[in-house]
């Protein structure tokens, strides 16, 4: 029985450690994740890196360039000069600058010598409006009248100030009215002539103009006007700013 109880204890089996490696094969997994896991962390790093400081170089040089474009002396700049300058001007023979509005009204009496008015003479009443026109002319500018600043590209214009041209009287606009008196056939004839009311126009274009020559704001507005235009058309040339001093 002993010996049965012997032979039964040695045919039990014994517990057998595999020897094929997975568990090093695990760590191994791990490691490796854990050093792909650095790797990709670091080089994401710094690849944003170098694309900010990319960047960041790149806008900076921009506005170096931009600056430099703008500084440079040797960069292709126009020159301005004075011939330049006349040549935009000098087409201009004249210009109305500014325009103004004035009522008018005129009464002429014509009467024949001593003969009172009662008798034979003819009055006449007009009551309307008429404009009248600031005018420049830059033909007659010269290389005196210009002063250019090539540092700045400022131009100065000498030129004499808006004059006042002709009156323009609104016929349509106007209304007149007359009267005669009891002798009528000598004045019959006044009123069938179509130049019988021409001095009666006469005057009242007169009365438009010498408003015009008084009124101050008419002259600053063709000033204002003068120089507004001047800035545009030396803007095409590269002018970056136009004075203009009416002497």
């Amino acid at each position: 029985m002993a010996k049965d109880t012997r032979q039964r204890d040695d045919t039990r089996q014994t517990p057998v450690t595999r020897g094929d490696g997975r568990d090093g094969r695990d760590g191994g997994d791990k490691a490796a994740r854990r050093s792909g896991n650095f790797l990709a962390r670091f080089f994401g790093g710094l690849i944003g890196t170098v694309v900010v400081i990319v960047v960041i170089v790149a806008v900076a040089a921009y506005l170096v360039v931009a600056k430099l474009e703008k500084l440079d002396p040797f960069g292709s700049k126009t020159t301005i000069t004075s011939t330049v300058v006349l040549g935009k001007l000098t087409k201009i023979e004249q210009v109305h600058v500014a325009t103004r509005s004035y009522a008018v009204d005129v009464r002429i009496t014509q009467s024949v010598g001593v003969i009172p008015c009662f008798l034979i003479c003819n009055q006449m009443e007009l009551k309307g409006s008429g404009t009248d026109d600031a005018i420049v002319n830059l033909a007659g500018l010269s290389k005196k009248d210009v002063t250019i600043d090539q540092s700045t590209d400022d131009v100065t214009v000498r030129m004499a100030p808006p004059t006042i041209g002709p009156a323009d009287l609104d016929t349509a606009a106007c209304s007149i009215t007359s009267s005669h008196g009891i002798v009528n056939s000598t004045t019959q004839a006044f009123r069938n002539n179509p130049n019988g009311y021409k001095p009666l126009y006469q005057e009242a274009e007169a009365q438009v103009h010498s408003a015009a020559v008084h009124d101050q704001a008419l002259v600053a507005a063709g000033e204002q006007s003068t120089r507004s235009m001047l800035t545009q058309l030396l803007g095409d040339v590269g002018v970056k700013k136009v004075t203009v001093d009416f002497t």
